[in-house]
């Protein structure tokens, strides 16, 4: 019995801990805010660690402590991601947002007391942009999924960013003429902290949007926890000296005695200099003055350079969003429309658009690389393009870009190629004028025994035949000699009319009788006719239907099919060699006319190769289709001949 009992009260006095131990543990909420939005939110540097500052940092971390949770914040730069970020359950809650944004989302929507004040930011050269209504004509942009007002309408040519930052830089250099601002604080922080110039702020506040704490519908308990806490925040006044901190600006105090002594002090030292500084404000306005002009026509002149640059040259962030792009760019290249976004992907073929991403990734940790892609020409055609990047320092001091040169190098590469072939051709010819000597005296030699023979007696039809075959591939073997020397140095040929199905069969003729049983013919009833050398096709034929026998056994067949193809002036006759052999691997199948190359052991990889030269001096063309395992068929075309020119 106390065997029983002893566990049993051991337990019950450990339950009340256990069912209390989760209770203890603080929970954590994780917080989405803005990365450039000061006063608001911001990134920033402290004792050597980037974090996230602001008036919706500080005012989350109070809550947090009242609730008696531990808020993480994550800093996201565009408003539409962090939003799908709330919806996908990355984050918890999102700092300060508008009420559309929450009836978007289908959240809560816990009021705070502030809004964001709209407000239009002009040019200094844009005199004349006071409201709305002067927007016409005007190059406008504004931020992507930010909390306008409904009163607030921008047309269709308004250019859209992610960053404000962005945006007052674009208007300081006189890219865009206005910009509306959704948050006049933000705006304000962004001009006085980075000293942007040549922006004014215009007109009266066109509009204000409440903001609040959004939190997700299916969390009414963290929603009523935030509530609470946010009302001990007011009744405290604990909020108030929050927007003290950030917002408010200093005040006199009412102790004027505290500040006397400062006040005489500042007057009689603003009296002794006051005479020199009104001489030498004179001489440093126009030394100002100068040095501006100058660092304009410096500006002014690199700006040219860039502009007028042979190379195309882009500025682009990490993301690879292109932010600027000189003009050699524009006209080489099919950009999107100018009110898109354009990424660096978009610019590449489907083929590069993974390179891109390992490109720049290198280039910002390594911080330079260099690499050839493709990117989409201005005509729709693939540009072969020589990119080397390099990083540099951003308008925002956490923010690095890097900057790309590109140049286009298809013809470069396309004369390499050509220079390639050259030499190529040059050892074909050593190679053939060394077998034409080698190999035209033993053929000599059997052709020769082969006449003799066939004038013996008693020589039976077949052995005839036979020593017919021996007789004509002995010429042809003479004339594949030829026909290498004609590879390097291509002599003019014989052109006649020739009767495709003629041209057929006589080729055949050469063949044994053995091969030519496994050779089926396909031609149509009515005569098709081309332009070419008679001997030279035939020889095109044979190399085909010789590379067809070798993969093929003994019991298949190889089909020769002629037909027309095309209409009009573009009619062609198409000439098909298919059989059901060993096939060609499909990365082999651009190579198989290269010289040298030859997927069969044994092989020299010539016989193609002379083979396309052949068709290609006949105004041809010659492809395959092939799969391994299935068989390849050869298509030959060629211009065709109307009977009535026959």
């Amino acid at each position: 019995m106390r065997r029983i009992l002893l566990p049993l009260l051991l337990c019950l006095g450990l339950f009340p801990v256990l069912s209390q131990g989760p209770a203890l543990a603080r929970p954590v909420y994780h917080v989405g805010t803005r990365a450039l939005s000061p006063p608001f939110s911001f990134l920033a540097v402290k004792n050597g660690v980037q974090g996230v500052r602001g008036y919706s940092v500080d005012e989350m971390v109070m809550l947090g402590k009242i609730m008696g949770a531990d808020m993480e914040f994550r800093a996201i730069h565009d408003l539409d991601k962090r939003r799908e970020l709330f919806l996908n359950g990355s984050v918890d809650i999102l700092a300060h947002d508008s009420k559309q944004a929450a009836d978007e989302l289908d959240a809560i929507w816990i009021p705070v007391g502030i809004s964001l004040r709209h407000h239009l930011y002009v040019n200094k050269d844009c005199r004349s942009v006071t409201c709305l209504r002067d927007l016409n004509n005007r190059k406008v942009v504004a931020i992507t999924a930010a909390p306008y007002n409904a009163d607030i309408k921008l047309g269709d040519e308004t250019v859209w960013m992610s960053s404000p930052m962005e945006a007052l830089n674009m208007v300081s250099q006189g890219v865009m003429d206005v910009f509306v601002a959704p948050s006049e604080r933000v705006a304000d922080d962004l001009i006085d902290r980075y000293q942007i110039p040549n922006i004014m702020k215009k007109g009266v506040v066109l509009g204000e949007s409440p903001l609040g704490i959004i939190v997700p519908r299916n969390r009414p308990e963290l929603a009523e926890d935030l509530r609470q806490a946010f009302h001990h925040l007011q009744t405290t006044g604990l909020d108030g000296q929050l927007r003290d901190k950030w917002f408010g600006k200093p005040t006199i105090t009412d102790d004027i005695r505290h500040y006397a002594k400062y006040a005489a002090i500042a007057s009689g030292a603003a009296g002794i200099i006051f005479i020199a500084i009104v001489a030498w404000n004179v001489s440093l306005k126009r030394r100002v003055d100068r040095v501006t002009q100058d660092l304009r026509r410096t500006e002014q002149r690199y700006r040219d350079l860039i502009e007028s640059s042979p190379d195309m040259i882009f500025l682009v962030n990490e993301e690879g969003l292109v932010l600027h792009a000189n003009e050699r760019a524009h006209d080489s290249l099919r950009f999107p429309p100018p009110a898109e976004e354009v990424n660096l992907r978009q610019l590449t073929t489907r083929e590069y658009a993974d390179e891109i991403d390992a490109f720049l990734k290198k280039v910002f940790n390594d911080g330079c690389d260099k690499f050839e892609f493709q990117m989409v020409g201005g005509t729709g055609q693939p540009m072969e393009v020589e990119v080397a990047g390099r990083i540099i320092q951003g308008p925002v001091q956490t923010q690095l870009l890097a900057c790309l040169f590109a140049r286009n190098v298809t013809e470069r590469n396309r004369m390499e190629e050509e220079l390639i072939q050259s030499e190529r051709l040059g050892i074909i010819g050593k190679m053939a004028a060394s077998l034409a000597h080698e190999i035209n005296n033993p053929l000599g030699v059997i052709q020769a025994n082969a006449e003799d023979l066939m004038f013996e007696e008693n020589m039976t039809p077949e052995v005839k035949s036979g020593l017919l075959a021996v007789q004509r591939n002995a010429i042809r073997a003479g004339e594949i000699t030829k026909g290498l020397l004609e590879a390097a140095t291509p002599k003019p040929m014989s052109m006649d009319i020739i009767e495709v199905g003629d041209l057929v069969r006589d080729a055949l003729s050469l063949l044994g009788s053995r091969k030519r049983e496994r050779v089926e013919q396909e031609l149509p009833g009515e005569p098709l006719f081309i332009r070419g050398d008679e001997r030279a096709l035939q020889q095109v034929l044979m190399n085909l239907v010789f590379n067809s026998l070798a993969v093929t056994g003994e019991g298949e067949r190889i089909l020769i099919r002629a037909k027309k193809a095309g209409q009009g002036e573009d009619e062609t006759v198409r000439l098909e060699v298919s059989d059901n052999g060993t096939g060609i691997e499909r990365h082999n199948l651009t190579q198989i006319f290269e010289p040298f190359f030859s997927s069969r052991k044994g092989g020299f990889g010539l016989g193609l190769f002379i083979t396309r030269r052949m068709v290609e001096r006949h105004d041809g063309l010659i492809f395959a289709e092939s799969e391994p395992g299935k068989g390849t068929c050869m298509y030959l075309e060629f211009p065709s001949v109307r009977p009535e020119e026959a």
